[in-house]
């Protein structure tokens, strides 16, 4: 099984507002995988989501294990969640439930299936 990568960036800020869970559901949405035109969140590539004040821990999985574009996907994560006022962001990939399509929002599955997909 692939190793655990660890991803923790530091944001400086006097922003004294908690960080909600729509503010950053709202920030995954706008993730994209790059070889699926579907966001993280609806891919179901995110499998857990924790937010402690301005600090946020996530831990997600890609498509395929394996894949080069995780390093760069987890480092728009934490730009955009800064962008918003997260302080720490935490971004661990793990692979254990692998994904599959049964891990699909309701929208991510109706966007595969216009795109043609047989999910």
């Amino acid at each position: 099984m692939p190793s655990l990568v660890h991803l923790t960036v530091m944001n400086e800020t006097t922003d004294t507002d908690t960080l909600t869970r729509e503010k950053v559901l709202q920030v995954l949405g706008t993730v994209f995988d790059p070889e699926i035109p579907v966001n993280i969140w609806d891919l179901g590539l995110i499998y857990d989501l924790q937010i402690a004040g301005n600090d946020v821990s996530i831990k997600m999985t890609l498509t395929a294990v394996g894949c080069p574009i995780g390093p760069a996907i987890a480092g728009e994560i934490e730009n955009k969640l800064q962008s918003v006022g997260a302080e720490r962001v935490t971004v661990d990939f793990v692979w254990s439930p692998p994904w599959s399509p049964t891990r699909l929002t309701d929208d991510g599955r109706l966007a595969l299936q216009s795109m043609g997909y047989p999910v």
